[in-house]
């Protein structure tokens, strides 16, 4: 009788042993899910970085180009007043 309640003992030790196994094979699997995600994760945010970076370049050019076109503007603005101020003299000059 002894012998069997041995076993009995020994399988269900056993038994929670491979309980204990399956919850940390089962662990181990979420773990892997979980780093995959995180990796993917990463490798989207290098990208949204990079491209942050490719933009903030385009930005500042941008941003040359336009103060260049802001002066390129000015300066022809001026040329404009300057025509119209002598047109209005001109033809004022003929009024007279």
């Amino acid at each position: 009788m002894t012998d069997m309640s041995t076993d009995s003992s020994q399988e269900a030790r056993l038994q929670r042993i491979e309980n204990k196994l399956d919850k940390l094979s089962e662990a181990f699997t979420i773990l892997a899910r979980v780093e995959e995600k995180i990796m993917s994760s990463n490798t989207r945010i290098d990208r949204l970085e990079f491209r942050y970076d490719e933009a903030e370049r385009d930005m500042d050019k941008i941003k040359g180009i336009v103060g260049y076109n802001q002066q390129t503007v000015k300066v022809v603005e001026r040329f404009a007043w300057i025509l119209v101020s002598a047109l209005v003299g001109v033809v004022m000059y003929y009024f007279k």
